[in-house]
Formats: C-alpha cells, structure tokens, sequence
C-alpha cells in the first residue's frame, strides 16, 4: 500500500513506529521549509513560527536517536 506515493510499511514491522514517527518530524520540516520559501524577508514573527514548527520536531528526533542508541546497548547481566 502507498500513501503521498511512500509505501506504507507493515504495522508489525519492528521500524513501524520509528518509521512513522519520522516521516510526522519530515512532514514539519517540509511545512517549515514552505513557510521559509513563502517569506521574502527574516521577521521575529516569522522566526517564531518557524521554531514552532521545528522545536518539537527536533525534540522528537533526538528522543528517537537516543531509543535508537540505547536498543544498541547489551542486555543488562544482573
């Protein structure tokens, strides 16, 4: 199955989520780059609006990148 021409994954998938979860963070990159495209000129106004889409994605991102690194850490031998 496709959606937007991306192939969308099997839910059961180990990825899915993660997958998901990045394609939401591409998507408020996209929408802040087309905000950026659409403004002739820097603007605190516009600053804002730009960080607010881009801060909780960058938040989501690094949460990813840290459950990422730690799957990658050996079982505790307790």
């Amino acid at each position: 199955m496709t959606k937007d021409n991306i192939p969308q994954p099997d839910p059961a998938w180990d990825y899915y989520q993660t997958w998901h979860s990045l394609h939401q963070i591409k998507d408020k990159i996209d929408e802040a780059l087309k905000l950026m495209n659409d403004i002739e000129s820097s603007t605190l106004k516009a600053d804002e609006a730009i960080r607010s889409l881009l801060n909780p994605a960058c938040n989501r991102l690094i949460l990813i990148v840290r459950e990422l690194s730690d799957n990658d850490k050996p079982p505790d031998e307790s």
